[in-house]
């Protein structure tokens, strides 16, 4: 197996007698780390767990938030601020002894009445996060605008959508984003618009990878957009893949309003999402018997799954109750990738990444290659400070409850490869941390 280190040999000696920091001299190189900016989704936000939550600091590790304070050992003048959740944020995912056997508890979900006694709920205040007077106050200005759900054809309206208020009206129902002002119907504000204000002097942008896994994760089919009543909007869809014309041009605005205020920076591309936890956990050697699955969304074909099909992770509470194991009650589609989807959703994957890199290029920023870096965790693992991790559900290390989104430890390793690239681009000597230092699963 392939062995990556994060600290050099004279680090770690030193380690046992010094604090993380010391004698270690950080300079920025040709960059400026005065104003740090932070774009993208849950992974910018610092989701885990199927939840956005702050009881132990999970979200203060979110990979902005440890690159930024790597940052400030460069510069003491960076004031790099984050709209942090209150405690239980809008609840989680934990882990509970049931009859001697540990079990993934869900969130606690208000809509149905089949809730685990010890379900997490949101926290008592989540519902006022994001009002003016309270964390997250949407009138401030904040350096990580990471929003759980955004997608960046969501980031400005136009495009194959032609309702100006497409993209202003996905925004302003996620109640993770209520930390940014998307004005009203009369006077719709931007994503993109707060790019323009933040006076980026560095930034990171990972956006993209809501535009492929929604509709992964939702088995190849397009959810529709719910209103505040729990109401689904005509015409509007949540996970559909976006258009690939519609993805370059919107990101180069993007880029282009990071140019235009002199800002350096970072992109990265997208990981391969049918390699995470969440898509290789439930198998068939696994289950060890035959699963019948109803192929696509559009269909009414009906066999037996193969390896080259996907059964997500929610696909484990269809098999409970019984459906899949005949086949006239097959799986439902919205819980299997099929090999024909799987196809697709890694083409439009490299189609996106193609165009990440060109435009990374063109605009003369770095890029953090994270779909090449998650291919090395999959193929072959990767270890830190002498642990080794793997894409491995729960055991691997570096994922959450979810399987999706990285634990703290998970975002500690990918704040380290965004260290490596700003280093090897701009110059700069900023000290990785030690992943040992984050949490990892919680176990009870």
């Amino acid at each position: 197996m392939k062995k990556i280190g994060i600290l050099v040999v004279a680090f770690t000696v030193l380690s046992c007698a010094k604090t993380e920091f010391e004698e270690y001299e950080t300079t920025s190189g040709n960059a400026d780390f005065t104003n740090y900016v932070a774009v993208g989704n849950s992974l910018t936000q610092g989701y885990q767990d199927g939840g956005l939550h702050n009881e132990h600091g999970q979200q203060e590790s979110s990979y902005p938030s440890i690159i930024a304070k790597q940052m400030k050992l460069a510069n003491p003048n960076l004031v790099f601020i984050q709209p942090t959740v209150p405690g239980n944020g809008s609840g989680y995912m934990h882990l509970e002894y049931v009859n001697g056997k540990i079990k993934v508890i869900k969130a606690f979900d208000s809509e149905i009445t089949t809730n685990d006694p010890s379900a997490i709920d949101d926290d008592p205040t989540w519902s006022f996060w994001g009002q003016k007077g309270n964390l997250g106050d949407s009138s401030l200005s904040y350096n990580n605008m990471g929003m759980s759900g955004v997608k960046l054809v969501d980031c400005l309206s136009g495009g194959k959508n032609t309702d100006l208020n497409f993209n202003l009206l996905k925004n302003s129902l996620n109640e993770y984003g209520r930390f940014l002002n998307f004005g009203d119907g009369a006077n719709p504000i931007s994503y993109l618009y707060h790019i323009k204000v933040s006076k980026a002097t560095f930034f990171t942008c990972w956006l993209g990878n809501n535009d492929v896994l929604g509709w992964s994760t939702n088995g190849g089919d397009d959810g529709p957009v719910i209103d505040p009543n729990g109401i689904s909007v005509p015409g509007l869809y949540l996970s559909q893949l976006s258009d690939l014309d519609e993805f370059s041009n919107k990101c180069d605005s993007v880029l282009t309003a990071f140019s235009n205020m002199g800002a350096k920076g970072v992109c990265a591309t997208l990981p391969d999402v049918t390699s995470i936890p969440y898509f290789n956990t439930v198998t068939l050697d696994a289950i060890g018997d035959d699963v019948w699955i109803r192929e696509g969304a559009d269909t009414n074909v009906v066999r037996k799954a193969t390896e080259e099909d996907l059964l997500l992770l929610t696909a484990s509470d269809e098999l409970a109750n019984g459906l899949g194991k005949i086949q006239s009650k097959p799986l439902k589609h919205t819980v299997v990738l099929d090999k024909d989807e799987i196809a697709i959703v890694q083409n439009r994957t490299n189609e996106i990444n193609a165009a990440i890199r060109t435009l990374t290029y063109q605009h003369g920023f770095a890029l953090a290659d994270m779909n090449q870096f998650m291919k090395t965790l999959t193929n072959t693992g990767l270890s830190f400070d002498g642990v080794d991790f793997s894409p491995t559900y729960i055991e691997g290390g570096l994922f959450s409850l979810d399987g999706v989104h990285p634990n703290s430890r998970g975002y500690a390793v990918i704040a380290n490869e965004f260290i490596r690239v700003i280093n090897g681009f701009y110059g700069s000597n900023l000290q990785t941390v030690s992943v040992g230092n984050y949490r990892g699963i919680t176990f009870p």
